[in-house]
C-alpha cells in the first residue's frame, strides 16, 4: 500500500511540474484528473463494502488431540468488481489453556483460504477475524470488510487403552438400594406403612389391617442403582490437563458402555462453586466437555474435594469416583 501511495505522490509531482512548465489547459485538466483519481477510486469501491464479509468456518466441530485444527476463511462480495488486495488478521485461542496465536493472511475472492493450526492441547479452540480490509481500486486506502462470527473446534482427548474394574460401575448387590415404586404394582419386595389419603385400595393389606384395626398398605419396592458422580480438578498445566481429561473421557465413555448414566462435577477454580452436568449419552458427554473446555483453567485453583459433595436429585446412595492425571480413585460417599 505504501508503494502505491509513493507512486501516486510521484504522479502528483509530475502533474504539478507539467502545470508549471506547460501553461495550457491540457496541463490543468491533467492535474485535476490526477487529484480526482482517489475520489473516483473510492466511489467505485463503496458499492462492494455493504456486501463484503469474511467468514471463519471449521472443517469439523470436533477433532482428536494430535490432529491439526482446520479452518477456512471465505470472502463473500456482492459486487462483480474484483476486490483489490483483500487481507485479514486472524487470531485464535484455546479457551481452556489460554494459548493464543495470530496470523495475517491474503484472501482470494474466488476460493476459500485454508488455515491449518498446529496440534493443540485439549480444549475449545476459537478462531476469529480481528480485522479484515480491502483496498480501493488504486490501492491507496484500506476499506474495512465486515467480520463474520467466530468458529470453534472442540479438541477431545485421544482414546486411552484402559480396562476399568467392573466394580467402578457397581454390581447388582453393590451400589443398589430399594425405593418405593411410583404408582405401586406387583413385586416381590415391599414395605408396610400406614394408609395415606390417595393410596389405591388394591394396595391395602386387608388381613393385617383387620388385626391392627387400622389401614395398612403394602408399598412395592424396586431396586435402584446408586448415582455415580465423577469429579476432577479444573486446574493445572496444559500437560496435566491433557492427562486428566484423557482419564475422564475414557472413564465416562466406559460408564456409558456399561449403560450407567452419571454426573460429572468440577469446581470453578477461582470461586469454588461446583458445576454439575448429567451425562447419559455421547452428545451429552461432548456438551459437558464443551462447557468445561470453555472455562479457563489456571495453574492452581480450588479442588472439588475441598467442597461438600453435591448429591444430584436429592438424598440417596452415591458412588463417587475422582479422576486424577494418573487414573481413577474412589472418593467419598
Amino acid at each position: 500500500m505504501w508503494s502505491r501511495r509513493i507512486c501516486y505522490a510521484a504522479l502528483i509531482g509530475a502533474a504539478v511540474l507539467f502545470q508549471i512548465f506547460f501553461r495550457f489547459y491540457l496541463s490543468t485538466y491533467v492535474l485535476v484528473l490526477v487529484l480526482l483519481l482517489p475520489v473516483l477510486s473510492l466511489l467505485l469501491a463503496l458499492p462492494g463494502l455493504a456486501g463484503s464479509s469474511v467468514l471463519v468456518t471449521p472443517s469439523t466441530p470436533a477433532i482428536v488431540q494430535g490432529d491439526q485444527a482446520l479452518f477456512s476463511l471465505s470472502l463473500h462480495s456482492r459486487t462483480p468488481l474484483p476486490l483489490l488486495r483483500p487481507r485479514a488478521t486472524v487470531s485464535w485461542v484455546n479457551q481452556l489453556t489460554g494459548e493464543p496465536g495470530k496470523l495475517r493472511v491474503m484472501l482470494a475472492q474466488e476460493r476459500p483460504h485454508p488455515l491449518s493450526l498446529p496440534p493443540p492441547h485439549c480444549g475449545r479452540l476459537v478462531c476469529r477475524v480481528d480485522r479484515a480490509w480491502r483496498c480501493d481500486l488504486l490501492g491507496l486506502f484500506p476499506l474495512p470488510v465486515k467480520k463474520g462470527p467466530e468458529g470453534a473446534v472442540l479438541v477431545v482427548p485421544a482414546p486411552l487403552d484402559t480396562d476399568h474394574d467392573p466394580s467402578l460401575a457397581g454390581g447388582h448387590n453393590e451400589g443398589t438400594i430399594l425405593k418405593p415404586r411410583p404408582g405401586g404394582g406387583p413385586g416381590e419386595d415391599y414395605d408396610l406403612r400406614e394408609y395415606r389419603a390417595g393410596d389405591p385400595l388394591r394396595s391395602v393389606h386387608w388381613k393385617l389391617s383387620s388385626k391392627l384395626d387400622e389401614l395398612v398398605v403394602r408399598e412395592t419396592l424396586e431396586p435402584q442403582q446408586a448415582t455415580i458422580v465423577v469429579t476432577y480438578d479444573h486446574f493445572g498445566t496444559p500437560q496435566v490437563l491433557d492427562r486428566t481429561f484423557a482419564q475422564l473421557y475414557a472413564l465416562s465413555r466406559w460408564l456409558l458402555a456399561q449403560e450407567r448414566p452419571h454426573h460429572i462435577q468440577w469446581a470453578a477454580p477461582l470461586t469454588g462453586i461446583p458445576e454439575d452436568r448429567m451425562v447419559d449419552g455421547g452428545q451429552a458427554l461432548l456438551a459437558c466437555l464443551e462447557l468445561a473446555f470453555s472455562t479457563p483453567a489456571p495453574l492452581e485453583g480450588r479442588s472439588i474435594l475441598d467442597t461438600a459433595l453435591r448429591v444430584p436429585g436429592g438424598p440417596g446412595r452415591v458412588r463417587h469416583l475422582h479422576v486424577t492425571p494418573d487414573g481413577v480413585e474412589g472418593g467419598r460417599s
